[in-house]
């Protein structure tokens, strides 16, 4: 059963392309299982679909052309505008024009249509097996004929010739819906006098008519299309014959419910004889219209299991998300400089019992391992700048200049090559560097040690000229503006959700604002002095975190928080550009630091409670059954598997995939427990788990093959980051004592450049 609806997936995926494909625009495509017949909503651009689960392949490529000719050339106007008639009628010339313009446009439609048609007809979809053509409606027999063809043989008169003829000739909706009057009229016309309709008036405009949901009618409520098609545009009237056409033999069991002969049909009261009288006496509607949209209802396997797409924010003002680094290192200068001085327990005669750590601890802290780490900085420096030259070597190229080498002229006895030769190396590609760093409460631990890396990553780009911005993704930052604006709430203050400027958009993932920041902690946009501040305030922020309990206060907005994740992964949708185009780079590199897993996303649905008297927005939470798509790309992902990693996973894809070229590196600082699980989640190495086991073994890192989000993916042990990259011993140590520290610190240093080399390859 799993195996049937994978397969359905993915043939609606499939299909869904076709769609776009046939479009030729931004077009989003749903596949559903509660809708029985196709609707096109014009402002959002979005084609659902019935997922039509029992039709064949033509079928299904007949239909799909089909809607898709209504969302590109019917317009979302009342047609009543134009032309006082039922809509049937309006539908049957609509369909012929529409499925022309579609055949002119992609000439191998035709045969889709030609093919789904027949077999449709064979299956008797539109109930006329056994009734005489002479006896229906001409509304009728003129679907029938563009349906089915000429072959159908379908009986006109010379004066319903010209009508025929009129149809295959309109190219505007306006004129659809003239000549849709005009046939309503002659039908009143050609009625006998006692069946005339008590009122002369048309079907008003939104009202049901006959059995089946009318196409135009769904696409101005929807708007909306049906899931009718039509047949070839070979409208050869010369084939048009004046007999009775052959009937298609009808496949047992192909219909159900849909089988029943249409009320008002011919087939049960037997109504036969002239031409005047109709085997399909309603003329308010289109009886082989109506059983066709009844019919093409059981093509689908009812179902509950709808997808849930959900789509990138359309409309991402940074400034509301993003907090510059000028406001928040102005805010942490004014923090710490209100800092009371460290706390101190001490007996009566000077003998101190604790002392609580100060920003002055943090600050000879900072100063010593910014000295220690330029080393490993200068070796990053070194490793790059020879893989640059390396990499230009390699695509440099060597031609011949046509001028003598004078150098080689006395060889030119047994030496042909005796012209001087030019190398021209191109130039390097313009690379720039985003950091989102995991600023979430899980982090604690290991967080002053993940800013050591990202000090010394920052210093390297510096020192090689590369821009880069740092942004640690956060919930806190709200409390700030609070503080600032004397909310007496602010210290309470948890859940930061202002139903005002949160409204949830129908269809998008939801990032809340004041929830969620992104704090561009580090900046290459700052001078040597400001790039300093910047590292040394949140170098004293991380301390802090590290020592917690026993250290200075840490400002109010850079406290610990949940883990907004997926929505920094989104943010860079909008960062990315925009960091691009800001310092003209050719190549940009992210790197995403964190220890777990993002918190639960959702998106904007609509609801109808039984209790409220109209719908309402809410955010529902994104989960399995739930597809992300991207209008931008045209690319809808499959549905999740699960809504925490596998969500991850996909976003980071649709980062990719809308911004070429772009890199994301992962890493991921965990425990050795945590292992196994990480990589099933992230990764697609069901076979090579012992050889990264081992790697972990021995050097508390692993590089992590086939990741399935990022391009590469690096597991961290959480012991490593934070080890002493100097070697200590103290003095009279043994020689035992003295070795075993060397062998800590060269294997301390091995992690650190295995790493970083890695890094460095992707920059360079």
């Amino acid at each position: 059963m799993y195996d049937h609806y994978n397969r359905s997936i993915t043939r609606q995926e499939i299909k869904g392309n076709l769609a776009r494909l046939l479009a030729t625009e931004n077009l989003i495509v749903e596949h559903r299982g509660d809708i029985p017949t196709a609707s096109f909503d014009v402002d959002r651009r979005v084609l659902q679909l019935p997922q039509w689960d029992k039709a064949s392949g033509q079928v299904y490529d007949m239909l799909v052309g089909h809607e898709v000719g209504h969302a590109l050339y019917t317009p979302n106007e009342d047609y009543t505008d134009y032309v006082q008639c039922p809509m049937d009628y309006v539908n049957v010339v609509e369909d012929v024009r529409i499925e022309k313009l579609m055949k002119r446009k992609y000439p191998g439609l035709r045969k889709s249509f030609n093919a789904g048609y027949k077999e449709l007809g064979e299956q008797d979809f539109f109930q006329v097996e056994g009734i005489d053509y002479n006896t229906i409606l001409f509304i009728d027999r003129i679907n029938l004929h563009y349906k089915l063809g000429p072959s159908a043989m379908i009986p006109f008169s010379e004066e319903e010739k010209v009508f025929v003829n009129r149809v295959a000739d309109t190219e505007t909706f306006e004129e659809v819906c003239a000549l849709a009057g005009e046939i309503y009229g002659k039908a009143k016309a050609d009625q006998p006098t006692d069946q005339q309709p008590n009122s002369t008036m048309p079907m008003p405009s939104g009202e049901d008519q006959g059995d089946g949901d009318g196409e135009l009618e769904q696409q101005y409520k929807t708007p909306n299309s049906d899931s009718d098609s039509k047949e070839g545009e070979d409208n050869d009237l010369e084939d048009l014959s004046e007999g009775k056409t052959p009937k298609g033999d009808k496949s047992e069991g192909e219909m159900d419910a849909g089988s029943q002969q249409p009320s008002g049909g011919a087939g049960s009261n037997g109504a036969a004889g002239a031409q005047g009288s109709q085997g399909f006496q309603d003329i308010e509607s289109s009886q082989t219209q109506q059983s066709f949209d009844s019919a093409a209802k059981n093509l689908s396997t009812e179902s509950t299991h709808n997808i849930g797409y959900f789509e990138i924010p359309s409309d991402i003002k940074l400034d509301d998300y993003l907090v510059d680094w000028t406001d928040v290192h102005e805010w942490i200068d004014e923090r710490f400089d209100a800092q009371e001085p460290p706390r101190v327990s001490m007996a009566d005669d000077g003998t101190v019992y604790w002392r609580q750590q100060g920003i002055d601890d943090a600050d000879q802290q900072y100063r010593e391992y910014r000295s220690q780490a330029q080393k490993e900085v200068n070796y990053l420096v070194k490793e790059f700048e020879c893989r640059k030259s390396a990499s230009a070597y390699a695509r440099a190229t060597t031609s011949k200049t046509g001028v003598i080498d004078t150098t080689k002229l006395h060889t030119y006895m047994y030496n042909e090559d005796i012209f001087k030769k030019v190398s021209v190396v191109p130039d390097g590609k313009n690379h720039g560097l985003l950091f989102l760093l995991d600023w979430s409460g899980s982090m604690s631990d290991q967080l002053h040690a993940t800013f050591k890396q990202v000090l010394n990553l920052t210093a390297f780009c510096k020192k090689v000229n590369i821009p880069f911005e740092v942004y640690a993704f956060t919930n806190e930052w709200k409390v700030v503006q609070m503080i600032k604006d004397n909310n007496p709430e602010a210290r309470s203050y948890w859940y930061h959700d202002d139903p005002a400027t949160n409204q949830p958009v129908v269809g998008e993932l939801h990032i809340r604002k004041g929830e969620f920041n992104l704090l561009n902690i580090v900046s290459s946009r700052s001078n040597s002095r400001d790039y300093e501040r910047q590292c040394k305030n949140i170098f004293r922020c991380t301390y802090a975190h590290e020592f917690r309990g026993q250290c200075y206060q840490i400002p109010e907005g850079m406290q610990l928080s949940g883990t907004p994740l997926n929505e920094a992964i989104v943010m860079l949708n909008y960062i990315i550009p925009s960091f691009r185009k800001k310092n003209d780079l050719e190549k940009v590199n992210v790197c995403v630091l964190t220890d777990g897993e993002g918190s639960r996303s959702g998106y904007g649905r609509i609801s109808k409670r039984d209790y409220e008297e109209e719908d309402k927005i809410y955010v529902s939470a994104i989960g399995t059954m739930n597809a992300l798509r991207d209008r931008k790309t045209g690319i809808v992902y499959k549905p999740l598997a699960d809504c925490y990693c596998g969500l991850t996973n996909q976003l980071l894809v649709q980062v990719r995939d809308r911004n070429p070229g772009v890199n994301i590196l992962g890493f991921r600082i965990l425990s050795g427990s945590r292992l196994s699980d990480f990589v099933n989640r992230y990764s697609d190495n069901h076979y090579s788990y012992d050889r990264i086991q081992s790697q972990w073994r021995k050097d508390k890192s692993a590089v992590i093959p086939n990741p399935l989000g990022y391009t590469a993916l690096y597991a961290i042990q959480q012991t490593a980051l934070d080890a002493d990259t100097e070697m200590s011993v103290e003095s009279g140590a043994k020689k035992a004592d003295i070795s075993r520290a060397f062998k800590k610190m060269l294997k301390s240093k091995s992690t650190n450049k295995k790493l970083l080399n890695s890094f460095v390859g992707y920059v360079a």
